[in-house]
């Protein structure tokens, strides 16, 4: 004998009861606890988690400050995303626009506070959202934005985009982006100090820029080594070949490196390690020793 199957049968009353533990739980408003798109953002970048744990925390902005590393040079420090701030004579360079416009906020606001000057110039090192996200806000500001070679597009239509859920500075006080891209390098001067956002072939990212203010003898660099975050490794990554080849092409004269994460590290010891790896390297050992400073 068949059984019969009942279509379409009723429905428990509670099945779709909404358990107490979840009405229990607060809904986060799109932004605030949790910054807005960061689900789109994540799922793009390739991140994304079935969690409710934030990759970073947006409360940090609270924590931020401005740590001297050079005369004339602050890193942010207290996030887990670091900008770096160069004073010129008579304006500001400011590198990286990372996590959200309230970073960049605080970071406009604390810079010119302390240097008294306008931040006339944001170094973008490569297009990853992570570092680039709070970008509109320095562009509302005012700033030219400096990109790598091939990203100057992308971001055009970054910096275009309406961006109304919610409505950002840029969206409050629209203004026509100017955006010079890098394509070797680019030398901004003043007169007091110059600043050089140079190329390199890098596989973390398209379009990679390096800092450099020759005065300091500091570079700056973003993802491709982290200082003062991660020790040095004990065996160099391509990254870290394909970084002291890009400085050694381009003939920088770098004995410390601030970094987007961490803090600063002397560039001397990631050589070392990099030179153990000549044969990968597309360096000779002769190349890699004369950038070691004894």
């Amino acid at each position: 004998e068949v059984s019969k199957v009942e279509v379409n049968a009723a429905l428990p009353a509670d099945r779709f009861q909404v358990s107490p533990e979840a009405r229990w739980r607060k809904t986060l408003p799109a932004i605030g606890s949790v910054p807005y798109q960061w689900v789109e953002r994540r799922t793009i970048w390739g991140g994304f988690r079935d969690t409710d744990e934030l990759s970073f925390n947006p409360e940090n902005v609270a924590s931020l400050s401005l740590m001297d590393i050079a005369p004339g040079v602050s890193i942010t420090q207290g996030g887990t995303h670091n900008n770096l701030v160069v004073e010129m004579a008579q304006y500001l360079v400011v590198f990286d626009a990372p996590i959200h416009e309230m970073q960049s906020r605080w970071v406009i606001d604390a810079a010119k506070a302390k240097y008294k000057k306008p931040v006339k110039y944001l170094i973008l090192s490569h297009h990853h959202w992570d570092h680039t996200s709070g970008a509109r806000t320095f562009v509302a500001e005012g700033a030219t934005v400096i990109v790598g070679k091939g990203n100057k597009d992308y971001f055009a239509r970054m910096f275009n985009a309406a961006n109304s859920a919610p409505a950002d500075e840029l969206a409050h006080k629209p203004r026509k982006a100017t955006i010079i891209e890098v394509t070797d390098k680019h030398i901004l001067s003043d007169g007091k100090r110059q600043v050089g956002a140079y190329y390199i072939e890098h596989s973390h990212s398209n379009g990679t820029l390096i800092g450099y203010i020759p005065d300091a003898k500091l570079g700056f660099v973003t993802d491709i080594w982290s200082p003062g975050r991660d020790p040095l490794p004990k065996k160099a990554g391509q990254g870290h070949i394909e970084l002291v080849r890009g400085v050694r092409q381009h003939g920088l004269d770098i004995e410390r490196f601030a970094a987007g994460h961490g803090s600063t590290g002397v560039f001397r010891d990631l050589v070392l390690i990099v030179e153990q790896e000549a044969p990968r390297s597309g360096l000779t050992p002769r190349e890699l020793a004369a950038m070691v400073r004894p």
